[in-house]
């Protein structure tokens, strides 16, 4: 009888999730087993007790459940989900282009269907292996963000599955402004980033569903994505179906650029499909070009100009690549960037955030695979750049203040009207454009717009710590040097007829 139950538990987890059982407590003779066959053995072998088992394929089943949610995310957060029907009796609801209907929410008799071109509805909810698919908790989040439900009322939704859908219509909120954010989580996102992101790059399973509730393939497109964000780049994932996976965007670049980043896990820890299958190239290119750069239009076809494969590490021989993939896509230039390398990146950049977009831009254009010492180089190069910058506002500082100072300085003072001064700040900005500023004049208005790029606050601290020395030793020099009579000095000669 202990046997059966214990089958009849295993019999609701996947294959991949009963090995990872196997592999945990040692019991072997699995792999060429079927799902049903591997539930048989594992019952036979396994020493858990009905107690353990039951509680270990629990926390299986909701982490899985709790992976519906997040992968619903994109639905609702890009405002894809139209409740077109509301009453206590039914819901019917479209989800980009997936209808769901739900009756009796709330209640016993509670039931729900999802479109019949939903594969996850009709091979795994109507077969008795999840309670929904991911357009469920689209809908409910929906309804739950519009005030039309009770949240603790809702079916199959409990516990921490419950906490990730409240989550992820509080990240609505926030988006939308009607919560105050206290802005990125860039701690703990760097935490995951220096913690996990090599484990999970070689596919480590366990690490995948237990911390973070999705398969290691998933997990590390997200960690790649918020690995990009901590580099200050605006990020944009795929949110269904096949195809690239990133698009990494730099903005502050000039003009901008977008790199298309296509993850790749491996559990050998070495990415080498490519040298294998050397057709997948024109996969890439179809990611590239029909995905992406023929979807565009106007100037924003020439931002497209990278593709770079993230994975654990690659082989040297895959460079060779490079070079047939811009001549098939007609110049977009391709790049691998092992895990590491990123990790190593990531870390540097937030101990010292001076790299520009247009510096990481050597990076995506290397056409090869990047290495530590390649970021390495680019941070000499990210010192020199801000050195000479410095240097040219510091000179133009003095040019113009030399100016002014001819012209108005006595022994007191040096006197500036307000359009002195803004023709000073609007000169000095002028030198720091693009590097840290984008100037322009609005169209209808014909009004000077100034544009200070904030995330690149370390380099502007080096630059105005540079300015800030230049106009003290101005005035030093003035200082030693002026002897020109003061207005109160020549009023008091006038007045005491002294001349």
């Amino acid at each position: 009888m202990s046997t059966k139950k214990k089958v009849t538990l295993l019999k609701k987890l996947t294959k991949n999730e009963m090995i990872e059982i196997c592999k945990n407590q040692g019991v072997r003779g699995y792999s060429s087993l079927s799902q049903a066959k591997l539930a048989e053995h594992l019952a036979n072998t396994c020493d858990m007790s009905i107690e353990d088992l039951e509680t270990l394929v629990n926390s299986f089943v909701e982490q899985r459940l709790i992976s519906k949610v997040q992968d619903s995310k994109d639905h609702f957060l890009l405002k894809k989900v139209n409740i077109e029907h509301f009453s206590e009796d039914l819901v019917i609801a479209d989800v980009s282009g997936y209808r769901v209907k739900i009756s009796n929410l709330g209640k016993d008799d509670f039931s729900y269907s999802c479109d019949e071109k939903c594969a996850d509805y009709m091979y795994q909810v109507k077969k008795g292996r999840y309670p929904f698919c991911k357009h469920y908790p689209a809908v409910l989040a929906e309804l739950i963000y519009q005030g039309l439900v009770d949240p603790p009322t809702l079916n199959h939704v409990t516990g921490k599955i419950f906490d990730a859908l409240l989550n992820l219509v509080e990240e609505r909120r926030k988006e939308e402004g009607l919560l105050k954010s206290v802005g990125r989580d860039t701690e703990n996102a760097l935490n995951q980033i220096l913690n996990d992101y090599g484990e999970i790059s070689r596919q480590n399973v366990k690490l995948a569903r237990e911390k973070y509730h999705n398969p290691p393939e998933k997990v590390f497109e997200i960690l790649t994505e918020q690995a990009f964000q901590l580099l200050e780049f605006d990020t944009v994932s795929r949110a269904t179906g096949s195809g690239w996976d990133l698009l990494v965007i730099g903005t502050h670049a000039t003009p901008p650029y977008i790199t298309v980043v296509e993850c790749k896990t491996a559990a050998s820890g070495v990415y080498d499909y490519l040298t294998r299958n050397p057709d997948y190239l024109i996969r890439l290119k179809t990611y590239c070009i029909d995905m992406v750069k023929e979807r565009l239009l106007g100037v924003y076809r020439d931002y497209v100009r990278y593709l770079v494969v993230v994975g654990p590490d690659f082989p040297r021989e895959i460079e060779r690549y490079a070079l047939q993939f811009r001549h098939m896509t007609e110049g977009i230039k391709l790049s691998f960037l092992p895990a590491p390398t990123l990790v190593y990146l990531v870390k540097k950049y937030r101990e010292n955030p001076i790299i520009t977009h247009d510096l990481l831009e050597l990076l995506f254009s290397s056409e090869r695979i990047i290495r530590e010492e390649d970021v390495d180089r680019l941070f000499e190069e990210a010192e020199n750049r801000i050195e000479t910058l410095t240097d040219l506002a510091r000179q133009r500082l003095r040019d113009k203040f030399g100016e002014f100072a001819a012209r108005t300085a006595d022994a007191c003072f040096i006197k500036m009207d307000e359009i002195l001064l803004q023709t000073l700040i609007y000169d000095i900005l002028n030198t720091l454009q693009p590097d840290l500023v984008k100037m322009g004049k609005k169209s209808t208005t014909g009004v000077t717009t100034i544009h200070l790029k904030h995330d690149y606050f370390k380099i502007w601290e080096k630059v105005l710590n540079g300015l800030v020395e230049e106009f003290v030793k101005l005035l030093e020099e003035e200082s030693e040097v002026q002897l020109k009579r003061t207005e109160l000095k020549e009023e008091l000669i006038k007045f005491l007829e002294l001349r």
